[in-house]
């Protein structure tokens, strides 16, 4: 980044409409923009520093030229702040200004006139600055704003190369990973689909409420991913369809549909189902109340009757138990069990009697016994079937 400062008129300095972390219900307007950044930040707070203190000129604004005002500057860096001299200056210039707003500009010592910038030649360079300071810096935006700020470091790239080698440029451009890219990008085409939905009527759900990060790491899951059209399953290459075999016994490949480029290939069905179980209420509750259970969502996703089971308002752990994931769940509980009981009996011989120690040892081995024996009848039964 150019190290050089210049102090600018604040007239000739105009807000980013273009801003990644702008909802996109705000009118694109410099009142518009104004007025969303006034009241969904506080502003008042900082327009009584800038006020009291003056502008801290260690922190310049971060500019490019206009393409349309020669002379004049689009702030990409520093939105808030030059809303708060605007404010000083005319708190009219925001849609139905609070009484505070008025006050701070009133009493205000300072109004400052110029502003230090730091001059960039065009928007690319200055997007290139945010990835470092807002992605993998220490600012870090919300994952909604990087999703939206990383399709258009996206969009600048050259749309005739492959898709792939996109990713790639976009990650060494910031100094990311190509799949971090590629997975935020995934979630974004997404989260389109469902803000043109209009969240699908689900109350309380919005732009400003979704919790993005939640969606993108349940589209990390292949069978989530493969539900909504982000990826495709394709029998390897290798897979002789001929042979008779099972579809349990061929193995797939996973394919991405790239959605940020290719929508088409997106699930609506899925993504209104999955964007329910992920953030509709019923009762008070969610299908998925945690993060921790996409996975058992995945499992669910990926076994017919118990998808079917979940979609007629099963719960998700009573679906989650006609698939093959519960047996799997069912081990790990015997091997963390055993765990315990090596320890506990490792112990014994040191402790001194205990009625509750007993009373726990009998409730214990009436339910290893119980265990045992259902599982000895699920043997006979599976011996007779044959």
């Amino acid at each position: 980044m150019a190290n050089n400062i210049e102090n600018i008129n604040y007239q000739k300095l105009h807000l980013d409409i273009d801003n990644p972390r702008l909802p996109s219900n705000v009118t694109k307007t410099p009142k518009g923009v104004l007025t969303w950044i006034a009241k969904a930040t506080a502003i008042e707070d900082l327009m009584n520093a800038i006020g009291t203190n003056d502008f801290f000129a260690g922190e310049p604004l971060v500019v490019y030229p206009h393409p349309k005002k020669a002379g004049e500057y689009i702030v990409i860096e520093g939105n808030r702040r030059l809303t708060a001299v605007k404010l000083l200056h005319n708190p009219a210039e925001c849609d139905k200004p609070s009484s505070q707003m008025c006050a701070i500009s009133l009493e205000a010592k300072y109004r400052p006139e110029k502003i230090p910038v730091v001059i960039q030649t065009n928007r690319v360079d200055v997007l290139c600055y945010l990835g470092f300071r807002h992605i993998t810096g220490i600012e870090e935006w919300q994952p909604l704003a990087k999703a939206k700020y990383l399709k258009q470091l996206f969009d600048l790239t050259d749309s005739t190369k492959p898709v792939a080698e996109r990713y790639s440029l976009v990650a060494r451009t910031i100094g990311s990973r190509k799949d971090a890219i590629k997975r935020s990008l995934d979630a974004l085409a997404v989260y389109t689909v469902i803000e043109e939905h209009d969240f699908f009527g689900i109350q309380e759900l919005g732009e400003e409420s979704i919790k993005f990060s939640v969606l993108s790491t349940a589209l990390a899951n292949e069978h989530i991913a493969e539900f909504v059209g982000s990826v495709k399953k394709l029998p390897h290459p290798q897979t002789n369809l001929f042979q008779g075999l099972g579809e349990e016994s061929i193995e797939f490949l996973m394919l991405s549909t790239d959605p940020i480029v290719n929508s088409n290939a997106l699930n609506k069905i899925g993504i209104e189902d999955l964007t329910r179980w992920l953030f509709e209420k019923k009762d008070g509750k969610k299908i998925v109340s945690d993060s921790r259970q996409i996975g058992m969502l995945g499992k669910v996703i990926a076994t017919p009757k118990a998808l079917a089971a979940l979609r007629s308002n099963s719960s998700l752990a009573r679906a989650f138990r006609l698939t093959t994931g519960v047996n799997d769940d069912f081990i790990n509980f015997l091997y963390t069990a055993q765990s315990a009981l090596e320890q506990a009996s490792g112990l014994v011989a040191n402790v001194d009697y205990d009625e509750v120690a007993m009373d726990l040892a009998h409730e214990l081995n009436n339910s290893i016994k119980q265990i045992g024996r259902t599982l000895k009848d699920k043997r006979i039964e599976k011996e007779d079937d044959f």
